[in-house]
């Protein structure tokens, strides 16, 4: 074994042997940073909020952080804004959009706390201190970060591959997963050719547009408007929702 990799090695063993010892309080998040959602507030001005952030999931509160009520993902917030009817909506009335969340002491081992997220499928879990007050926050990334550093959650390159223009229009990344747009977008593609939007329009396109050109595809009602090219890569695509003929 090389010296960086033997490096790596022996610094990821002494990042375990600490793990094991850690309690919540270590590593949780203290409640005067934590990003939170009243639950009184508009759905239009909670995303809003949401997309100001570097987060994907925000504890949603009654009247104080210390009484937490759940969570919404960002992802979850996205759609439900897209029903109209929804974006005036306080968030405490979106219930189906509400996941539950769990509540843990301070003292709680690490370790055992991983294991049961894992079981669990958790995410985010909300730390209480003697009193009963909210404590803390930690996410199954901070766990993690604890052995192997900084790795990235599952959504949070979502946060940064679109962004919402109203409800009928967006930009989004080349690098955007097709699953997820047509998620957004209700639209089914074919994904077993291509993976990303960048992938869809070259195909769609038949050729990689220049730098600094611009080309449409129309696509099931929507049209896809290349924005920006560097290094034969499709980098932003503004797409907009057509009117019904």
């Amino acid at each position: 074994m090389d010296e960086a990799r033997q490096g790596t090695a022996d610094k990821l063993i002494r990042n375990v042997f600490r793990y094991m010892d850690k309690n919540a309080r270590d590593i949780m998040t203290h409640r005067k940073n934590i990003v939170a959602i009243d639950e009184e507030e508009s759905l239009e001005d909670a995303l809003h909020f949401m997309l100001e952030t570097n987060y994907s999931r925000f504890p949603i509160y009654r009247e104080s952080i210390d009484e937490i009520i759940g969570f919404m993902h960002l992802r979850e917030a996205m759609t439900c804004y897209l029903k109209n009817n929804y974006r005036n909506v306080p968030v405490k009335e979106l219930h189906s959009y509400i996941r539950p969340v769990d509540f843990i002491p301070e003292s709680k081992n690490i370790d055992r706390l991983f294991k049961e997220m894992q079981a669990k499928k958790n995410h985010i879990v909300i730390v209480m201190d003697e009193y009963g007050q909210t404590s803390g926050l930690v996410t199954l990334e901070d766990i993690l970060e604890e052995i192997v550093g900084n790795i990235m959650d599952e959504h949070d390159v979502e946060e940064e591959l679109i962004i919402v223009l109203s409800a009928s229009s967006y930009i989004a990344s080349g690098m955007l997963e097709l699953e997820k747009l047509g998620d957004l977008l209700h639209v089914t593609f074919d994904t077993e050719e291509y993976g990303t939007l960048n992938g869809f329009m070259i195909d769609k396109l038949e050729r990689i547009p220049n730098e600094g050109e611009e080309c449409i595809v129309v696509y099931k009602n929507y049209r896809f408007t290349v924005l920006e090219v560097n290094d034969n890569t499709i980098q932003r695509v503004k797409i907009e929702k057509l009117p019904m003929a």
